[in-house]
């Protein structure tokens, strides 16, 4: 996952109190130069709307940003 977008869902998902346990692993530099994140997230199957949602807005949120 790509950090500004990690960063924002992590923001999302705080702020809400969204069930989901986000375990960070590890970092690296993609070929465009952009620090990508190895990202496990734990929920529940009735959670998988709500979770897929906010992690939605955080990549519409980090594309806005970008333009």
């Amino acid at each position: 996952m790509h950090s500004k977008v990690l960063s924002y869902f992590t923001e999302i998902v705080h702020e809400e109190s969204i069930p989901v346990n986000v375990d960070i692993g590890s970092r690296y530099v993609d070929g465009n130069g952009d620090t990508q994140i190895d990202v496990l997230l734990e929920y529940g199957e009735p959670d998988e709307d709500c979770v897929n949602e906010v992690l939605t807005r955080a990549i519409n949120v980090a594309i806005e940003q970008w333009k």
